[in-house]
């Protein structure tokens, strides 16, 4: 069995589930919207998980594809919310060994700030990059970068942007939320999909705008990566507890290659139909064997 965490409502999840019906493969969705009944156990005595009205042993879960995680909902109240979501997370955190990828590598995700900063110690090559919400040190960065700077959310869900002065106007605000700032990587985007088995799959993305997500017409052309540059990328996986990722770099004019972030649940379709790289084949094959 293969659980797809996610839902038919997201198209990623609704794609790997049906590759895997393709495949013969008895698979099913992990909706956390609809709370599962299950039931865990440290020692191994009786694990199980019912969906769409089956009776799922854990032993028989071979993979689990994390595509999206909607967290637990309509609690009755904190007390509910707390207990559902600590057993359920407990039962996720027990899939680690077969969980492409695993809470704890969400997790640490969701904590950019620390992911960049692993990364920046194992020596792997990053933006200048704060979190803050002191709008003098925002200030002082602006300059010491030669006023190229973007800004972004700290957890993410949402575009980088490049920090003008007439954001200044509203750097007051910051106070009440911490924003995390970059230091502007010149150059072109460079996205690559690396698998822990070894796989590599790179492209280098042409748009005119900050954020390569924008523009859902931007050109894509397969590359061959530099071997220190996919040792890097291998390297990250490693550091950050991933079996696969969507990482996205910034190659400069001087060919130096600059990390920006390693994503463990990545949109990879429409990279995959315009490269011809075979991401999902290699996917599958994993969470498969």
């Amino acid at each position: 069995m293969i659980i797809v965490l996610g839902s038919e409502d997201d198209f990623h999840s609704r794609y790997i589930y049906e590759k895997l019906c393709q495949r013969k493969q008895k698979v099913a969705y992990l909706d956390t919207r609809k709370y599962p009944t299950f039931s865990w156990s440290a020692n191994d005595l009786n694990s199980y998980i019912i969906l769409n009205n089956a009776k799922i042993s854990t032993e028989d879960i071979k993979g689990l594809y994390w595509r999206w995680y909607y967290g637990v909902t309509n609690c009755e109240t904190d007390i509910v919310y707390r207990e559902k979501t600590s057993a359920l997370e407990s039962l996720l955190y027990s899939l680690e060994e077969k969980s492409y990828n695993s809470l704890q590598s969400v997790e640490l995700h969701r904590k950019k700030g620390y992911q960049s900063l692993l990364m920046h110690k194992n020596g792997i090559a990053i933006p200048n990059t704060i979190i803050t919400s002191d709008k003098n040190i925002v200030e002082e960065f602006y300059n010491n970068n030669n006023k190229n700077v973007i800004y972004k959310p700290v957890r993410g869900g949402a575009f980088a942007q490049k920090l003008s002065e007439e954001d200044f106007k509203r750097l007051d605000l910051i106070i009440n939320c911490p924003v995390q700032f970059q230091e502007c990587i010149d150059g072109v985007d460079i996205r690559v999909y690396a698998f822990k088995t070894g796989e590599i799959y790179a492209g280098e993305i042409i748009v005119d705008c900050i954020d390569f997500r924008k523009d859902a017409k931007a050109q894509i052309n397969k590359i061959n990566l530099p071997e220190h540059v996919k040792k890097d990328c291998l390297k990250i996986l490693e550091l950050l507890g991933l079996k696969y990722s969507g990482i996205d770099i910034r190659r400069t004019k001087d060919d130096k290659y600059v990390f920006i972030e390693a994503n463990p649940a990545p949109m990879f379709v429409h990279f995959e139909n315009t490269t011809g790289y075979q991401i999902t084949e290699t996917l599958i094959n994993n969470l498969i064997y």
